[in-house]
């Protein structure tokens, strides 16, 4: 995995929709810092679970 999610630039953004799709899938986490989501928190900086609905 490379960077966090939290510290992907705009055209980091514009050139991997593809996988940014399959990143924020299904989100069971959230940055404390930025508020970006994502399944996995490894694609976070400083991830906490979000809470069951």
């Amino acid at each position: 995995m490379a960077r966090s999610l939290c510290k992907w630039k705009k055209k980091e953004i514009e050139k991997g929709l593809h996988e940014l799709a399959h990143i924020v899938d299904k989100p069971r986490y959230v940055c404390r810092d930025c508020a970006r989501s994502a399944h996995d928190k490894g694609h976070l900086c400083k991830p906490t679970k979000l809470p069951l609905t």
